[in-house]
């Protein structure tokens, strides 16, 4: 989902907002509801629970993956990221949390791969990596920075 707010990191000279995109909790929703269905899915293809069960297991497995295996302090630690998509930079900023943003220049992004529907993995050619977590459509933001990226590349030899 695209934000329409503007990064607090100053824009450099010359360098545009292209868009934004920050997390959503129906994409965190989806995902616990989907690991619940396909656990669900997998102990009644094997037998161990019958139809009822299963209705019934469904959104027990969803509470149990929200709470116990902690993907709800996961949303808590994602739901104020932003990210910012410039014609030179990709800029994270975590609202209320200024220290964390940061800011690299998109002739410095190795690769990226989407991670299911919910996000996108983003690795840097000094060897690390990040996720943008639960963001719509992972795979067209990949095709935005890496158009971003090549545009700011040609730029650069001319």
């Amino acid at each position: 989902m695209t934000t329409p707010e503007r990064p607090e990191t100053p824009l450099l000279s010359g360098e545009r907002l292209l868009t934004g995109w920050r997390p959503t909790l129906q994409l965190f929703a989806h995902r616990a509801i989907l690991l619940s269905f396909v656990t669900a899915l997998a102990l009644a293809s094997l037998g161990y629970l019958t139809l009822v069960q299963w209705l019934i297991a469904v959104p027990v497995f969803t509470v149990i993956f929200v709470v116990v295996f902690d993907d709800l302090s996961t949303w808590f630690r994602h739901r104020n990221d932003r990210w910012f998509l410039t014609n030179m930079r990709l800029i994270y900023e975590r609202v209320g949390a200024p220290e964390e943003n940061a800011a690299i220049s998109l002739d410095k992004i190795d690769w990226l791969r989407p991670w299911a529907w919910w996000g996108l993995r983003i690795g840097f050619t000094v060897g690390t990596a990040t996720t943008m977590q639960f963001v719509h459509r992972p795979r067209d933001i990949r095709t935005r920075i890496l158009d971003a990226k090549a545009a700011f590349e040609d730029g650069k030899n001319d």
